[in-house]
């Protein structure tokens, strides 16, 4: 499956991979971020089938695999560069219509995470390899997280792109883990 635009415009994470909930989950963390999120019921989440990719956390669906999964999802955290939730979509955006003047992006929701954070869900049809995505782009402290949900069709956009929202109602900002 073709990648989303997105995973080539930001920095290298890491992913510890923890079994203590019922879901798997993974602690994402860089130079300025850290966060964990859970696999949605029915999915896998993975921390090294996507490195080649440059994704250290990945998630597919059970009884698939990250190269054959019908959708994919993968977490990061922006590049240092970008501190702003609202400039880093601006920026994504403005990438994605320079690949494809026929880029659709729609604002599906905010959505309350925590007492803390909360996610802007955008929904993407086109870019570079035409596909239908939904990302969460969560603010936390000088730094951008985001979770992109994948699709290279509308069918199964439509019957599993909620799972993005489970994942992200798992989201746990955890600055204890923020490489120094």
């Amino acid at each position: 499956m073709k990648l989303f635009y997105l995973c080539c415009f930001f920095c290298i994470s890491s992913v510890l991979f923890c079994q203590s909930s019922k879901y798997p989950s993974g602690i994402i963390y860089g130079p300025k971020a850290a966060f964990k999120i859970d696999a949605p019921k029915g999915w896998i989440l993975d921390n090294k089938a996507g490195l080649s990719n440059g994704l250290p956390c990945v998630l597919y669906l059970k009884g698939s695999t990250w190269k054959d999964s019908p959708v994919i999802m993968y977490a990061k955290i922006a590049s240092t560069e970008f501190e702003n939730v609202d400039e880093f979509i601006k920026f994504a955006i403005k990438g994605f219509l320079k690949e494809d003047s026929n880029f659709v992006y729609q604002r599906h929701s905010i959505r309350a995470i925590n007492k803390s954070n909360s996610a802007i869900v955008n929904n993407y049809i086109g870019g570079p390899y035409h596909s239908y995505e939904r990302v969460a782009y969560i603010q936390v402290p000088q730094a951008v997280c985001y979770i992109v949900f994948s699709s290279s069709n509308k069918e199964d956009f439509a019957k599993y792109s909620d799972a993005l929202l489970s994942t992200v109602d798992t989201f746990v900002y955890k600055p204890e883990y923020i490489k120094k």
